[in-house]
């Protein structure tokens, strides 16, 4: 565990808007896996999903949003901020919902599905709104960063929880990479298929 703890603080991003884009990622690949997933994995799955999105809504709570207030100087900005939180609250509850469900519940994939919707649209926002104002102010971002990193760790491990151990982009390559090896081998199989096909239609034909 304190390996593993080690690795991942040693692979945080440089700057605060970057290790929570990296958050992210890292919750909406766990969602398009849930949506691929066997029956057997939904628990496991969901579980991730909800412990991820619990630290990283409190780090930003905890830290972020009073920087930003404190950084901002206009109104339309503190709104932002402000929003923020409150769908923090929304998510919180979803995130309870489905935390007391399991999988054989009828509305448990629905529940965590419009988690997924919802965390989509504060991402949108965050992404293409706050955080943009963020980098124009006079706010350390990589001190800031680096307390998040800090903060976010102590909480995993408080919480019990597993670092991530690789970072979304290499997940995503690697899934790529498998994609296209399986998009070739299935490629593959269908024109042996047809190839087959073909033999045995020349075949009957012969005779």
């Amino acid at each position: 565990m304190a390996r593993a703890t080690t690795k991942a603080a040693s692979d945080a991003p440089r700057d605060a808007i970057a290790l929570l884009k990296q958050d992210h990622r890292t919750v909406e690949q766990l969602f398009e896996e849930f949506e691929n997933a066997d029956d057997d994995q939904l628990q496991a799955i969901a579980e991730r999903v909800c412990q991820l999105l619990t630290v990283h809504a409190q780090i930003e709570e905890e830290m972020l949003y009073p920087a930003a207030k404190e950084a901002f100087d206009d109104e339309e900005e503190l709104d932002l901020v402000n929003e923020a939180n409150v769908e923090h609250q929304t998510a919180k509850d979803l995130i309870a919902k489905i935390e007391g469900m399991t999988p054989e519940d009828e509305s448990f994939k629905a529940t965590v599905k419009v988690l997924s919707e919802y965390i989509k649209h504060h991402v949108k926002e965050e992404e293409g709104e706050l955080f943009p104002a963020l980098k124009k102010t006079e706010l350390d971002l990589k001190e800031m960063g680096s307390q998040l990193n800090d903060r976010k760790m102590a909480l995993m491990q408080e919480l019990g929880i597993e670092p991530e151990e690789e970072a979304p982009t290499q997940r995503r390559k690697s899934s790529s990479r498998s994609g296209r090896s399986s998009a070739t081998k299935s490629r593959q199989a269908r024109a042996g298929s047809r190839s087959k096909s073909t033999s045995r239609a020349s075949s009957r034909a012969r005779h």
